[in-house]
């Protein structure tokens, strides 16, 4: 059986592996905007070439291919940035041995989670030991220059010059703010992460006609109904006047945004589906979601007030 049972490693298929994701290697490190994407970009090859070829020799084309892209990039003058693609090929590894299990989709998407936590904790252990600095320092520093990247950003924009100045006077309260959400973003942008190259891997291994976990109609999906009791609590945290709790709170609320928001994407594929909307529509209107933040809370409060309307079952009634 073909998939992610694995199988053998022809010569042709080998080296092709590792001339495709040696090419999706340096266009990520020396693109920005395939940089910023490449969470997206790097896992699914290579969880399609490590599931194909099998462990022994998916780990070899990932090697070689990190070992090629190494060479190349400061043989053109680029900075080669080994930590962040070793880290972006390790999802494609992560995820195909947890897929391989065939476990539900909440299983999957958590265990895949964990177990790129554990191993991003790693990395800045690596980083606080080689740089002299602590874990804390580094992301501290690390959420600084972000802030001040998106103010630079925001200034090259056409936004008023009275909100930068206003930004650039509380641009360190800011960071602090986001150091202190720190441990739901990374959690929410894992997950996110994992669930687009979960998607973008069952694309791929289904044009194959290779063997993949079959998670049910993912349109239905919804998450516990005690689950609104979380973001109640929540809001109390936020309430307390306290900032350990108030921190608290917002991480939770961080979320709790994020789940309710894949329930509301769920609801929207669920009615595209019903109505057939043509898939270049679907994929525009996914663009503008993600687009347009303020429609990524338009979408969670959908999936959150689903608790209580049951959108989709009032859809069947409906037709």
């Amino acid at each position: 059986m073909s998939g992610l049972s694995g199988g053998s490693a022809p010569y042709k298929d080998f080296f092709l592996a590792v001339a495709v994701i040696s090419i999706v290697f340096i266009a990520v490190a020396v693109n920005s905007v395939l940089g910023a994407l490449g969470a997206v970009f790097v896992p699914v090859p290579i969880l399609y070439y490590y599931s194909k070829l099998g462990r022994l020799h998916g780990l070899l084309v990932f090697v070689l291919s990190l070992t090629i892209t190494i060479i190349t990039l400061r043989a053109l003058g680029f900075q080669a940035g080994v930590v962040y693609l070793f880290f972006l090929g390790s999802i494609g590894l992560v995820l195909s041995e947890v897929l391989r299990r065939n476990w539900s989709i909440e299983k999957t998407v958590a265990y895949s989670v964990g177990i790129l936590l554990v191993l991003s904790f790693a990395i800045l252990l690596y980083l606080s030991l080689i740089s002299g600095k602590t874990p804390w320092g580094i992301i501290g520093t690390h959420m600084f220059t972000i802030v001040q990247e998106n103010i630079d950003l925001y200034s090259r924009t056409g936004v008023s010059t009275q909100y930068i100045e206003l930004m650039k006077e509380n641009s360190d309260r800011i960071a602090r703010v986001f150091t202190g959400l720190l441990p739901s973003l990374i959690l929410v942008g894992a997950a996110f992460f994992v669930w687009l190259n979960i998607l973008g891997g069952k694309w791929l291994f289904g044009k194959r006609g290779m063997w993949y976990p079959d998670f049910g109609d993912l349109s239905l999906w919804k998450t516990l109904d005690k689950t609104v009791w979380l973001v109640v609590i929540a809001g109390g945290f936020i309430l307390i006047p306290s900032e350990g709790f108030r921190i608290l709170g917002l991480n939770i609320t961080v979320v709790l945004l994020f789940i309710y928001m894949l329930q509301g994407l769920a609801i929207i594929d669920f009615f595209f589906k019903r109505k057939n909307v043509p898939v270049i529509f679907r994929a525009l209107g996914y663009f503008l979601i993600f687009v347009q933040q303020f429609l990524i809370f338009i979408v969670a409060g959908l999936g959150l007030i689903d608790t209580w309307a049951d959108f989709r079952k009032l859809g069947k009634r409906l037709d």
